[in-house]
């Protein structure tokens, strides 16, 4: 009998005591879910703006490559009219035929930056691919821009004789050169949108 009326005691503190307990236990709960999601709030913020930052970058470079195709564009033009002026069966043949093929360098590290960071994971994806169609575009036309040259560099010094045999060599690759930039042109302007950086990136 002497034990009971203790264990009694206990029960009756303890279930004085439940409210209180569930309350602080309940304001852990609440302390730790409120600290989970304002870490992931946090977490997801700094993504947006990673994000954000290398959607800029891309377009800034995709500005920059565009502005290496306008250059190659322009120069692509007198190339292709002497190569088919050099084909014209009712002039006289050349006797020499000069083709200065400006390079354009094009660049897509900010591009495969951005793929191999999270940062992708929160740029629109349809954006993204159409952006990746005007890269996978853009490494075509290096392809056969490299092409081009290796062609040019196998022509026989000064370039003499054979005018219109070399003319009819390099046509081919020059208008499909000229053609991946045109198409390229094209396509950087589908990607700015309005053509300026700030608004495109927003």
């Amino acid at each position: 009998m002497s034990g009971t009326a203790p264990r009694a005691r206990l029960r009756e503190r303890l279930r004085d005591k439940l409210p209180e307990i569930f309350i602080e236990a309940g304001s852990v709960v609440l302390a730790l879910l409120l600290a989970f999601a304002i870490n992931e709030w946090h977490d997801r913020r700094q993504e947006e703006e990673r994000a954000a930052v290398a959607r800029e970058a891309i377009l800034r470079e995709l500005h920059a490559n565009a502005s290496e195709i306008a250059s190659t564009r322009n120069a692509l033009a007198p190339i292709l009219a002497s190569l088919r002026g050099a084909l014209d069966e009712t002039q006289a043949e050349p006797r020499k035929l000069e083709v200065n093929l400006n390079l354009s360098l094009l660049s897509s590290a900010a591009w495969h930056a951005a793929l191999a960071t999270q940062a992708s994971q929160r740029i629109d994806f349809e954006w993204m691919t159409r952006v990746a169609k005007v890269y996978e575009l853009q490494d075509n036309f290096l392809h056969v821009q490299e092409a081009a040259v290796d062609e040019l560099a196998a022509l026989p010094p000064g370039g003499d004789a054979g005018g219109r045999r070399i003319a009819a060599g390099l046509l081919p690759r020059f208008n499909a050169l000229a053609q991946l930039a045109d198409g390229l042109a094209a396509s950087y302007v589908d990607v700015f949108g309005d053509g300026t950086v700030r608004d495109a990136a927003h």
